[in-house]
């Protein structure tokens, strides 16, 4: 703040004053608040007293205020009762900020300045890209929807509607380069682990009748009959997206893997010489089983990686010997003791084959022998594991070919608590609809996993036709049975042997695969990636890929802000605090107009930009905007990239 001095023939004013910046680049000076003239301070402060320094002091000591966070006096021209202006937007979002921070450690800009060496347009391209990602977390819309919504953000679209949609048929020609550049820029801003790999598929419906190349009917996983796109999913190990891959409805998610995990070997330059990649049951084909059991030759590079695998092994579909070796209990000796008959060696033999093991003992059990009501055994996790020889079936491309892989059966009671209890609600359910009387409910509206308990009978116990439709259904107790045989028990396979990771660990990296699963759920609710407004195959694919960087971007934040406050933030309540983060301009100053929790508060250690705050100076919020576009000095060139 300065002292400012207006002079007329009569008298002499003495204001507070300060400089800012207008918002075309040029500076200028505004009145804070009067002193007063020089009569009336003259009144005041008496004949004795020099007017001029005492003002300047005045000021001094009201800079110094400012500077210490105290209580400093301003004047607001206020009129009360008096409408203000129409159509004048007058609170902003600034939770974008944030989010805009995060882009521009990656160095988005200069991305942008890449894709622009290779197309030709006159939008700005990085505003708009920034927008997208924007209003995808904030406000989740349509594309116009969203355009419209940007202008409530303290930066406002310098763009028009049309040049989005210009701006997708760019972003989809760069989809790989997008994903690559990303990744390698990123690991400056956030703890990036690619020692091991998460892949999935997900599916979004559309409500069309008519399918095109793209959106085509295939196996929904809402059970829709409509076309569905396909979308494949690379995180790394602490559940950052890496990479993703679109691919028409029709088509088998299980050849989906191997060539978006090429793509990142030869394209994302990872710090790693040996990756894990960990995928589901629907994922564990032989060709993918392959693929990751051996060393990779990065393309243009002398460099390799070496690839393993762990894949769920669902033991209900196994064959007969393997489910009759994973759910053998194994022999109890102290209830049923060696016979006088039986060979020892034979039994000892028998008992290291069936029997169980758990971390931090060298004993062999039986599961007869747990007492599963000791609090001690309910965390543990109980094991047997052997190796097994898998050949290709169906359309292999690895006809002929034969893997060993490691097989490790897990019992939990906790795990069997849980399964318990999710029958339950199951056979709860069908109880209602059996009560129901529905036939037609049951038939068309229920679940593969309630139907599996429902019997359908066409005879009663006397062999009579049953006419009447209430009497036809009932609880399958054979069906309940075979299925209990499971609870408690959990398979994966593996390639990767004992000396080099303990089953232990292999247990660890697979619990991980939730942190895709929650991905698919924040695109699927939070972010509301589909309904999609958009009916050219290209531009769904580049809606996919700002959903994508929307999910990075919040991924990476979510990350930052948890080491920061040393406690796990749930994502969902990140996003409702940055949705909420507004800001309202009164005369010229702004005041927050949300409420200051510890999130906020978080954000504000970890960023150092603050709004939750009575007045803000439009210098505040001009340097605030600065801080959230500032790039890493040290950029990293990627390098060259190949294209799909």
């Amino acid at each position: 703040m300065k002292l400012s001095i207006s002079k007329s023939k009569n008298t002499v004013i003495y204001y507070v004053a300060e400089s800012y910046r207008k918002p075309n680049g040029t500076s200028s000076t505004r009145t804070v608040k009067k002193i007063g003239s020089e009569a009336e301070l003259r009144e005041k402060l008496g004949d004795g007293v020099d007017i001029k320094a005492w003002c300047q002091e005045y000021v001094r000591k009201l800079t110094a205020d400012a500077k210490a966070h105290k209580p400093v006096p301003v004047e607001l021209s206020l009129i009360p009762d008096v409408p203000y202006e129409k159509d004048v937007i007058r609170s902003f979002n600034v939770g974008y900020l944030y989010l805009q921070r995060i882009l521009y450690q990656e160095n988005i800009g200069q991305m942008v300045k890449e894709i622009r060496s290779r197309h030709s347009f006159q939008f700005n391209l990085e505003k708009i890209i920034c927008d997208l990602v924007f209003a995808r977390i904030l406000d989740p819309s349509s594309k116009k929807s969203s355009y419209d919504y940007c202008h409530s953000l303290l930066e406002a679209p310098d763009y028009e509607l049309h040049d989005v949609y210009r701006a997708l048929d760019i972003i989809h020609k760069e989809m790989d380069f997008i994903q690559s550049f990303l990744y390698q820029q990123s690991v400056k801003c956030s703890q990036r682990d690619t020692s091991v790999l998460f892949y999935d598929c997900t599916n979004f419906f559309f409500e069309i009748d008519d399918e095109d190349e793209l959106r085509r009917v295939g196996f929904s996983k809402e059970h829709r009959t409509t076309p569905i796109v396909q979308f494949g999913l690379f995180t790394d190990r602490k559940g950052i997206p890496l990479g993703f891959n679109i691919f028409h409805g029709a088509q088998s998610e299980q050849i989906s893997l191997t060539p978006l995990e090429q793509k990142i070997i030869d394209d994302f330059n990872l710090p790693d010489s040996r990756l894990i990649v960990c995928t589901d049951a629907g994922l564990a084909s032989f060709d993918n089983k392959e693929f990751n059991s051996k060393t990779h030759l990065i393309k243009k590079s002398l460099n390799c990686i070496t690839t393993d695998y762990i894949t769920i092994r669902p033991l209900k579909k196994a064959d007969t010997a393997t489910t009759e070796w994973a759910l053998n209990r194994g022999r109890s000796l102290a209830l049923e003791p060696i016979r006088e008959e039986e060979n020892p060696e034979k039994v000892y033999t028998e008992i290291e084959r069936t029997g169980w093991r758990t971390e931090g003992s060298s004993r062999v059990f039986s599961l007869d022998d747990i007492d599963e009501d000791d609090p001690e055994n309910y965390n543990r996790i109980f094991y047997k594991e052997k190796y097994v020889i898998i050949t290709p079936s169906g359309n292999s491309k690895n006809k002929g070919k034969t893997l060993e892989e490691r097989l490790i059966v897990t019992y939990s009671i906790k795990y069997k608590h849980f399964m318990q209890h999710k029958r339950l609600l199951t056979l709860n359910k069908a109880s209602r609809m059996i009560a129901a009387k529905n036939s037609k409910k049951i038939d068309l509206k229920v679940s593969d996993n309630v139907r599996k308990f429902i019997k359908t009978s066409t005879v009663d116990s006397k062999g009579k036709a049953i006419t009447d439709s209430s009497n036809r259904y009932s609880l399958d107790e054979a069906a309940i049975i075979e299925d209990s045989r499971y609870d408690g028990f959990y398979a994966v396979s593996t390639n990767i042997s004992p000396e080099v990771m303990p089953v232990k660990e292999i247990i660890t990296v697979n619990k991980g695969r939730w942190e895709i699963e929650e991905s698919f759920m924040i695109m699927k609710t939070e972010m509301r990636s589909r309904p999609v407004y958009l009916q050219n195959s290209e531009r769904i694919k580049a809606h996919f890929t700002t959903c994508f960087m929307a999910l990075q971007v919040l991924r990476i934040l979510e990350q930052k802000l948890n080491e920061k406050m040393g406690r796990i933030i749930p994502i969902q309540q990140l996003i409702s605090t940055l949705r909420k983060m507004q800001i309202t301009s009164i005369d010229k100053y702004y005041t927050g107009a949300y409420t200051r929790t510890d999130i906020t508060d978080g954000l504000y250690d970890l960023m150092g930009m603050r709004f939750d705050c009575e007045l803000l100076t439009k210098g505040k919020i001009e340097t605030a905007k600065k801080i959230s576009k500032k790039s890493f000095k040290k950029f990293i060139k990627p390098q060259k990239y190949c294209y799909f």
